[in-house]
């Protein structure tokens, strides 16, 4: 995770595995598996250049995205940037290959991001690793069966760099309350 500062600090907390399962007998966990301070080390994606100026191509033409000359000129050697979108594709990726972050969890809808920042460039080559911490939680005033959770997700780059950070609001299913 990174501090206030925005400092990288190593993670030694991580959170408990499914409790549960689905009625398709796959591990699941739910509202109540979330806690607060609970965090997630995830999968690592590599970044390709040739996939990362494909995606710049057709959804974010800026010329710093396909010009290693005008990258280098605007953010330092490295050659081309990653599209925002792209970073955030493969936050999506990591948090669906993670196991306690992604498919795993009774997430019923994405409500929102707040605070998406872009703290660096991501580049070809770069080994982004997910970072998930859980923050808070509250049961549904409308509707008991579930509940919002919010957690703080970010990618760190190969040197401990906090690349993509900002907080993921979902609503997440609460386990029958007949169990």
């Amino acid at each position: 995770m990174v501090d206030r500062e925005g400092e990288y600090v190593d993670c030694r907390r991580h959170h408990p595995g499914p409790r549960s399962v689905d009625e398709s007998g796959a591990a699941v966990r739910y509202f109540e598996d979330l806690q607060p301070g609970d965090d997630a080390l995830g999968s690592t994606f590599v970044v390709e250049r040739d996939e990362m100026v494909e995606f710049a191509r057709r959804w974010d033409p800026q010329t710093f995205h396909l010009d290693d000359a005008v990258a280098n000129a605007m953010f330092g050697e490295g050659g081309v940037t990653a599209p925002g979108v792209f970073v955030m594709a493969i936050r999506t990726r990591l948090l669906h290959d993670t196991p306690g972050t992604g498919t795993d969890i009774a997430v019923i809808a994405a409500l929102g991001y707040d605070e998406l920042r872009f703290h660096a460039p991501v580049r070809a080559g770069d080994t982004l690793q997910l970072r998930q911490e859980w923050l808070d939680k509250r049961v549904s005033d409308s509707k008991p069966d579930r509940g919002v959770a919010r957690s703080r997700v970010s990618l760190v780059n190969q040197d401990g760099v906090q690349v993509m950070s900002h907080i993921d609001t979902v609503l997440v299913r609460r386990r029958s309350l007949t169990d």
